[in-house]
């Protein structure tokens, strides 16, 4: 009896789940350096006004940051946001880049996420986020901040992209469009059943009275989250295949053959800031 087939299908299911549970580790990584980095930014607007917020709801999951209280209502303490969450992973992004790895994923791909998080946010600008505050004080045209905005998505996901190698995915496999999008909805299903039992009763709730707020952003942007993976899967498979061949060697990322131990860092970094971030938001 050939139980070779048997054997390839078992080794194929390894790979495709080892790409899967790395994937997700990564979106509880990258979100919680995001909106470390974003509501952080807020906070230090503050600070530098002699005010000190007392609460920083950064956590890896999929429903909203806040720095709060909110003390002034000016130029800088919303622009301070979006500089922070993009300025300081790009830093990251550019010391690192040159040593990228897997290991190193949980913080290379922190920029690339903070650019897709904060350039796609001018979808909102005519009625809410920082981005709206900043035209409403300043009467500056919303193209002023829309066009920057889309360049940056337009970065991020480039180099978001050039990341996936990484993850046992080329630019030829098929699998990514089902890894990225199920991956997502994990990550959904879990930021929902953690909003539904940390929040209400919480100070973000009690306090500051943003627990509906932020229950209801567990689901609402979780299905934006998935959307946003099953795009990136689909350019990634077109767009992107097109131009890999044709990039320098310095952009290029080979692709990796995953083993278990490659997600022993991405796992612990993930798990840390899960706790951290359950610390932050309780």
């Amino acid at each position: 009896m050939n139980n070779q087939p048997v054997g390839n299908k078992v080794k194929a299911f390894g790979a495709a789940l080892r790409t899967f549970l790395l994937f997700f580790c990564l979106l509880l990584s990258m979100n919680f350096w995001f909106l470390l980095f974003h509501e952080g930014g807020h906070a230090l607007a503050d600070f530098s006004e002699g005010n000190v917020i007392k609460v920083l709801y950064a956590h890896p999951f999929t429903f909203a940051g806040f720095a709060r209280p909110n003390f002034r209502d000016n130029v800088l303490n919303h622009a301070a946001g979006p500089v922070m969450g993009v300025l300081v992973p790009l830093l990251i992004f550019i010391l690192l880049w040159k040593h990228r790895s897997v290991a190193l994923l949980p913080l290379v791909m922190v920029f690339p996420w903070a650019a897709i998080c904060t350039g796609g946010s001018v979808s909102n600008i005519a009625w809410t986020g920082d981005y709206h505050q900043i035209i409403r004080l300043t009467g500056l045209p919303e193209a002023a901040i829309v066009i920057p905005g889309l360049v940056m998505l337009v970065i991020g996901i480039f180099f978001f992209l050039s990341l996936l190698p990484l993850l046992g995915l080329g630019p030829k496999d098929w699998r990514v469009l089902m890894m990225l999008p199920v991956a997502c909805m994990l990550w959904s299903g879990v930021s929902i059943l953690v909003a539904h039992l940390v929040v209400p009763g919480s100070p973000i709730d009690t306090i500051y009275h943003e627990g509906t707020l932020v229950i209801w952003s567990a689901t609402a942007n979780g299905l934006g989250f998935l959307l946003d993976a099953a795009g990136l899967a689909v350019i990634y498979l077109t767009l992107y295949r097109l131009i890999y061949l044709r990039l320098p060697s310095w952009l290029k990322t080979e692709t990796v053959l995953l083993t278990w131990k490659d997600l022993r860092i991405p796992a612990l970094s993930a798990a840390a800031c899960v706790i951290v971030g359950l610390i932050l938001i309780h």
